[in-house]
C-alpha cells in the first residue's frame, strides 16, 4: 500500500448522549460539521474519547456510519475498533470497511496485557482481516503495553500499517519512534500539549481531543508550530494548556464533556462507570477557564 498522506488534526470525536443515555445522533453529526469547519485534517470515531468502551458492537457500527454520512467524504473517517475480545475487533474491522471508513485505529489487546510477540500477533492478523489502512494507537498507561520503537518498526512491513498514534507522553520515545519509522509510517502524537514538541523531531500530526471544543484554537497553534510562529504559539499556549488541566480536574473523558458543556456545546454526561463532575470539580473547571482566559483565546482566532 502506498503511503497514506494523513497529518494534521485528526480529531477524536465525542459520543454526545441524550438524557436516557442512548446515542444523540443528530447532535453528534452536528460535532462532525464543528469539527470539520474549525479546520479537523481528520475525525475519528468510537475512540477512547469516544467512550468506546461504554458502547454495544451496534451502537459502534451506527457511529461509523453517521461519521462517514455527515462528513461526505471531506476528510478521512477512521474508525476505533479497540475492544477486549479479539472476535469483536475483527467484527468491527470489517464493519469499518462496510460502512465506508477510511482506516482504522486500535490499542493492542485491553486488559489482557500480552507481551510484544503477542500484540505482534494481534496487529498482523487485524491487519489481514482487511485492506484499510491501520492506525497503531500506544496508551501504556492505560494499556499496560508499550509499543516501543523498535517494535513499531518491526510493524512497518505490514503493507497496510500506515501510521502510529503515540500517547506515551514521552518526548524522548516520540523522538526515537520518529528516527525509527518517520520515512514509512505517519506518527502522530496524542495530546495537543506537545504539539510543540513533536512536529520538529518528525511527527506529521495530532489525535486531538481539545480541538472539538475549542473553535480554531488548535488549528492556530498547529499552523504557528508549523511556521515557527513562536509569538503566536506563546499566546495560544496558556488556554490549550489550560484546557487539559479541565480535564484533569477528574476522570479525563469526564472532564472533555464538563469542558464542553461549561463552554455552551452541550454533549450530556458520560456513561458510566464514569460520572458527570462534581461542583466541586466543576467549580475547579471555571476558575481554569477563566485563569488561563480560554474564552479570550478562542474568540481570539475566530
Amino acid at each position: 500500500m502506498s503511503k497514506i498522506n494523513w497529518k494534521g488534526i485528526h480529531s477524536v470525536l465525542v459520543s454526545p448522549f441524550l438524557p436516557d443515555g442512548s446515542i444523540d445522533y443528530a447532535r453528534f453529526a452536528e460535532l462532525v460539521e464543528t469539527n470539520i469547519a474549525n479546520g479537523a485534517d481528520g475525525v475519528i470515531v468510537c475512540g477512547s474519547t469516544g467512550e468506546f468502551y461504554t458502547m454495544t458492537v451496534e451502537e459502534r457500527v451506527r457511529l461509523f456510519k453517521a461519521t462517514v454520512d455527515a462528513v461526505k467524504g471531506r476528510v478521512p473517517v477512521i474508525a476505533g475498533v479497540s475492544d477486549l475480545q479479539t472476535d469483536i475487533v475483527l467484527e468491527l474491522v470489517k464493519a469499518a470497511k462496510e460502512t465506508g471508513c477510511d482506516g482504522i485505529l486500535a490499542l493492542p489487546p485491553i486488559y489482557a496485557k500480552p507481551d510484544l510477540r503477542e500484540t505482534e500477533q494481534f496487529y498482523r492478523r487485524i491487519a489481514q482481516a482487511s485492506e484499510l489502512p491501520v492506525m497503531l494507537y500506544n496508551s501504556p498507561a492505560r494499556i499496560g503495553v508499550n509499543l516501543t520503537p523498535d517494535f513499531v518498526a518491526s510493524l512497518a512491513d505490514i503493507p497496510n500499517v500506515v501510521a502510529i498514534k503515540d500517547s506515551s507522553a514521552d518526548i524522548q520515545q516520540v523522538t526515537e519512534l520518529c528516527t525509527k519509522v518517520k520515512d514509512k509510517l505517519a506518527v502522530f502524537v496524542g495530546y495537543e500539549t506537545m504539539i510543540r514538541s513533536a512536529l520538529p523531531v518528525g511527527c506529521v500530526g495530532v489525535v486531538a481531543m481539545a480541538h472539538q471544543l475549542s473553535g480554531k484554537l488548535v488549528r492556530s497553534y498547529f499552523d504557528a508550530c508549523v511556521a515557527g510562529d513562536a509569538a503566536t504559539v506563546d499566546a495560544l499556549e496558556p488556554a490549550l494548556f489550560g484546557i487539559y488541566r479541565c480535564f484533569k480536574a477528574g476522570s479525563f473523558y469526564a472532564g472533555i464533556k464538563a469542558v464542553m458543556n461549561e463552554l455552551d456545546q452541550p454533549v450530556g454526561i458520560p456513561r458510566e462507570p464514569l460520572l458527570p463532575f462534581s461542583d466541586a470539580q466543576l467549580e475547579s473547571v471555571r476558575t481554569i477557564l477563566g485563569t488561563a482566559k480560554v474564552r479570550e483565546a478562542i474568540a481570539s482566532v475566530e
